[in-house]
């Protein structure tokens, strides 16, 4: 197989810069790309201090971060949206723990493409709220019910691609979010309306999980980024 000339972005020499990444990798993938060439991988780095000072070279995101994140976070009101179940919910005092464990997973630039993929995983990520669920009706008004949730994921794998276009815009980018692993949960209902209709029935559980992390997911990865690497000044 004939290996097509690469032109390396300039991320790769932000490598030489660290003695825990003295070079660059490159590996042949052999996945045709929409030029008929195998796409060439580069993986610029191999430790946090590199993939920053990667991430603020080709953006205008900020390096000076406090380069760790706290083992527990508060939000005073997260509200997302499942259509699968026309319902809003509103996650009132969350707060969320293990995000100390969060970590880069993957990082590389494809030349190809030009685009550079971060990867983002969460291990027993932690989540405890008070719930509430905004249920929607056709031609009728909403129906509103409360409860609390303890609940941990065993995995949450976010992956962001960030065009090559200069700079990454890591508040524009697409992030998605894999929920590897159903939850371990605790819920309580909070008054009688919601005890009778709560469900103990689990099977649409991994819509409802997938439909929550589309929204929650962005959060997370841009917070752990702008904590841990590079500030973008987004949430």
């Amino acid at each position: 197989m004939d290996v097509p000339d690469i032109d390396i972005p300039d991320i790769a020499h932000i490598a030489d810069m660290d003695v825990a990444c003295p070079a660059f990798h490159i590996a042949i993938i052999p996945t045709p790309s929409d030029r008929g060439l195998p796409p060439i991988i580069v993986w610029p780095c191999q430790s946090i201090g590199c993939i920053a000072r990667s991430l603020a070279a080709r953006s205008r995101c900020d390096a000076r971060v406090p380069g760790y994140m706290p083992s527990t976070f508060r939000v005073k009101s997260f509200r997302f949206d499942t259509p699968f179940f026309n319902a809003t919910y509103v996650d009132n005092d969350l707060v969320i723990g293990n995000q100390d464990k969060c970590f880069v997973s993957q990082y590389y630039y494809n030349t190809a493409t030009k685009k550079a993929v971060l990867g983002i995983d969460c291990p027993n990520l932690e989540l405890e709220s008070t719930r509430t669920v905004i249920q929607h009706y056709s031609l009728r008004e909403d129906v509103v019910y409360d409860y609390s949730y303890q609940g941990t994921y065993p995995l949450i794998r976010m992956t962001v691609e960030l065009p090559a276009r200069k700079p990454f815009d890591l508040c524009s980018a697409f992030i998605f979010t894999d929920v590897t692993a159903l939850p371990y949960y605790r819920i309580k209902p909070n008054n009688q309306l919601t005890a009778d209709v709560l469900s103990k029935d689990d099977k649409l559980l991994n819509i409802f999980e997938r439909e929550t992390f589309f929204y929650r997911g962005p959060h997370l990865a841009r917070h752990f980024i702008n904590s841990v690497l590079c500030d973008f000044g987004c949430n």
